[in-house]
């Protein structure tokens, strides 16, 4: 038996809000807490492995406890995922089947799942996990009973359901206010987000930052970061949850990203602020904020981050005026914030033709060092900057290093992949596991790991499903009961749940 001392791991009040959207003890609240308390001193002494250890039962209890209120209160977090996922799949949730599945109720495979969703997410493990191991297995077992047995006098959590109403007609900030809960608080996320917040918050103390630049990033990761979850956003996840009828559906899905930059202020109007990027020259009519702070015409710069909500822009997070502002902060990728999609695919559309003449009509490219792919890039762009007639000294020049891995040591082949969604992809070490006729580094003894092909988030979706789609590897079975038909057939789930915001590739390289 492991020696956890569950007296140091119990659910207090305090640990239990974390996964609400109020911050004061409610009626219902009390039988939950005990109800986690209960059940952890239940699975704490299962002998399973060593994938669970000390507080992590204290945060996976929490996780079942809060799927029983879910359930039982009827808020529909679990149900919206569900639905979801079942409009992209057809069933309810992937690996399990759903025979006798009951939507809406208690069921042993949504257990599981949770179980699995947890342990595939615990920072230390950061590894695929068997869904059909023995160990999550026997525990959501007998999780599944004891959940059924309280469910009858479970009660019902009215204040939750208040607290995550969205009106038809709520403003900006209560949207905002929703999506935080959404992305940090729900259960389903809590534990991810967290993490990502923690490992944020250690980098701001690195550098020496202050409280307002941990705040800056906690709004930088609730518009621009995914949940494993089907890869959503936090404007998807709210979209979800209250459902096609309501008034603010589409607005929630068409929510923008956060746009951070440096922005000169160029006077104002009754209701807004005209301010300008400084790095494109656009000029964005801002939803007037209420700034501290003097503001000069053409002279106050600002760093800050909006996002376009409805048709207007916003500003969300702190905003940091600027008393020394030099033009050399603005990165070259800035110079690209308010590009449109479109615009971006046009120029990868063009660098695939020059591509694939200098590559004789092929996608991919087997090379033996770093110096001959950036001898190939030279090749490519010289091809594009001729064909339509640009000056090649004028062109944006992105370091490899930020589309590729770090391959400075080790290297012992690298695959140059073009993707026609956002353009050239480099990938070293893996050739001698790709079997194409002209690939001198094919090794029909390789293996190849598709757990980490899927989990590595630098590896695109595109670029596994161009592998697998026309048989160019030959992948050993995973260990299990599912074996590898699990990974097959729910490929697709599983590269939204590890790529999550880059599950879908976008132009990442430019030459224009």
């Amino acid at each position: 038996m492991k020696n956890l001392f569950p007296r140091l791991s119990r659910v207090t009040l305090k640990d239990w809000l974390e996964y609400h959207p109020y911050d004061s003890e409610k009626p219902s609240d009390r039988f939950y807490i005990d109800f986690c308390n209960d059940l952890q001193y239940e699975i704490l002494h299962i002998d399973v492995d060593d994938r669970l250890v000390g507080a992590d039962y204290k945060y996976l209890v929490c996780v079942l406890s809060c799927y029983l209120e879910d359930i039982v209160s009827g808020t529909a977090m679990w149900t919206s995922f569900t639905d979801e996922h079942r409009k992209l799949y057809g069933k309810y949730l992937p690996f399990f089947g759903m025979d006798g599945y009951k939507h809406g109720e208690i069921n042993q495979s949504d257990v599981q799942f949770l179980i699995w969703h947890f342990c595939s997410n615990l920072s230390i493990h950061s590894r695929f996990i068997d869904p059909y191991s023995i160990g999550n297995t026997e525990i959501a077992l007998i999780v599944y009973h004891r959940l059924k047995a309280a469910a009858e006098q479970a009660p019902v959590n009215d204040d939750l359901k208040d607290a995550l109403t969205l009106a038809p007609d709520a403003d900006f900030d209560q949207v905002v206010n929703r999506l935080d809960f959404f992305f940090f608080g729900c259960y389903l996320h809590h534990y991810y987000t967290t993490t990502l917040m923690e490992e944020e918050i250690l980098d701001v103390k690195n550098q020496k930052g202050t409280k307002k630049h941990i705040a800056d990033r906690r709004i930088h990761l609730l518009f621009n970061r995914h949940s494993p979850l089907l890869a959503q956003s936090s404007g998807e996840m709210l979209a979800c949850w209250a459902g096609e009828a309501h008034p603010l559906y589409k607005n929630l899905l068409s929510l923008s990203k956060r746009k951070e930059g440096f922005f000169l202020y160029e006077g104002e109007t009754a209701n807004h602020f005209q301010m300008k990027h400084i790095a494109s020259g656009i000029i964005v009519d801002l939803n007037k904020p209420e700034w501290d702070f003097p503001l000069v015409d053409e002279e106050t710069v600002v760093r800050m981050g909006i996002v376009q909500w409805r048709d207007e822009w916003y500003a969300t997070g702190p905003v940091f005026p600027m008393t020394d502002f030099n033009e050399r902060l603005i990165t070259e990728k800035e110079k690209c914030l308010f590009a449109s999609l479109a615009s971006h695919l046009g120029v990868v559309k063009r660098e695939e033709e020059c591509f694939f003449e200098v590559n004789y009509n092929n996608r991919f490219l087997f090379l033996e060092s770093k110096r001959e792919a950036f001898s190939f890039i030279d090749s490519v762009w010289e091809t594009y900057h001729l064909r339509y007639g640009m000056d090649s000294m004028d062109r944006k020049i992105f370091d490899v290093n930020e589309v590729t891995f770090n391959v400075d040591e080790d290297l012992e082949n690298m695959v140059i992949f073009f993707n026609p969604r956002s353009g050239m992809e480099f990938y070293p070490n893996i050739a001698q596991c790709i079997s194409v006729w002209d690939n001198p580094y094919f090794d029909k003894n390789a293996d190849t790991n598709i757990e980490e092909l899927i989990r590595d988030e630098r590896v695109s979706s595109d670029f596994i499903f161009f592998l697998i789609d026309n048989h160019l590897i030959e992948i050993e079975p995973i260990t299990g009961a599912g074996g590898y038909h699990y990974v097959w057939a729910h490929c697709d789930f599983l590269l939204r749940y590890w790529k999550k915001e880059r599950y879908v590739s976008k132009p990442s390289l430019y030459i224009e």
